[in-house]
């Protein structure tokens, strides 16, 4: 599924707001001494008139659609593919931030420029400067700059993609929650039950790999059921349907969580793990790191 406007960057030509906003946002990222100007580049964009300008720091760019983030990749090394379900431009940023924090593009630490624009529009039509040490509205703990020892940050986006993906669909027209258990593998087994019998036993590994289309229809389905999916660093689920016996360690969560936000905080607290879970009444993409949330990824209203 593609966003409306995706594919855009290349037959159409950029409003006079979308050309302008480029060259102030270059301006803006010289003066202020930002570590990354992000671009979105899902509105009609030339992508070779950035890379002329030579920016004076890192160009980031980032899209929902495989062609744009190849294309980015080849012009300024650095592209991230953010999930194709419509997002508020806050959440735009917050997904785009975690995935550049987890591939160690930029540190909670950094000044950047985000160039945005709003979904189903077909222009840039915002620039926002962002201390990310001082934003606790995008980056609640800063805990992310540790990330988890070898979990690979593309495993961590396309778990990212998956689940703002379940929240906002479903599955058949119906809510679904879930928790994604992402690293730290053996020592996460020793807090949790099975529920179920463990669906993806005696599989072999390139069939319980997320990175694999079909792999990813099949959590789709199987994020109805009760329980957590249990990850490996190098993304092969180890097991789905899984209860976290993990204790709450004493700590502040935001009002309003349930269960299933507290089950995810605490096998983050006894473990190095990341946890993402989905909350089934409002769709919104809670990350936890650390027994804290991380960041919340709110879905967009219709």
């Amino acid at each position: 599924m593609a966003r409306k406007g995706t594919g855009m960057t290349k037959k159409s030509k950029p409003t006079t707001v979308t050309s302008e906003l480029v060259r102030a946002g270059i301006r803006i990222a010289q003066k202020t001494g930002a570590r990354a100007l992000f671009v979105y580049g899902d509105v009609p964009i030339k992508l070779e008139q950035i890379h002329g300008k030579k920016p004076p720091c890192s160009v980031i760019l980032v899209s929902a659609d495989p062609q744009v983030v190849a294309r980015g990749r080849q012009l300024f090394a650095h592209a991230l593919q953010i999930p194709p379900n419509p997002l508020s431009r806050v959440a735009q940023i917050k997904v785009s931030i975690i995935m550049a924090i987890s591939g160690k593009l930029v540190s909670p630490a950094d000044r950047i420029v985000f160039l945005t624009g709003g979904p189903g529009r077909e222009a840039l039509d915002a620039a926002v400067v962002i201390d990310l040490g001082q934003e606790f509205g995008l980056l609640a703990s800063q805990g992310m700059m540790i990330f988890p020892e070898g979990v690979d940050h593309s495993i961590f986006e396309q778990l990212v993609r998956l689940a703002i993906g379940i929240a906002n669909e479903g599955r058949e027209g119906h809510p679904v929650g879930t928790i994604f258990v992402l690293g730290d593998t053996k020592e996460v087994l020793r807090h949790v039950e099975q529920m179920i019998i463990n669906p993806f036993k005696g599989h072999a590994e390139e069939d319980r790999q997320i990175l694999n289309p079909g792999v990813q229809d099949t959590i789709k389905e199987m994020a109805q059921l009760d329980g957590a999916f249990i990850i490996r660093p190098n993304g092969v689920i180890e097991t789905a349907g899984a209860f976290i016996s993990a204790k709450m360690v004493p700590a502040a969560l935001p009002q309003g969580l349930g269960a299933r936000h507290y089950s995810a905080a605490a096998i983050t607290a006894a473990t190095g793990a990341v946890a993402i879970a989905i909350s089934q009444s409002t769709g919104d993409v809670y990350i936890f790191k650390s027994g804290q949330v991380v960041t919340c990824i709110e879905k967009n209203p219709e």
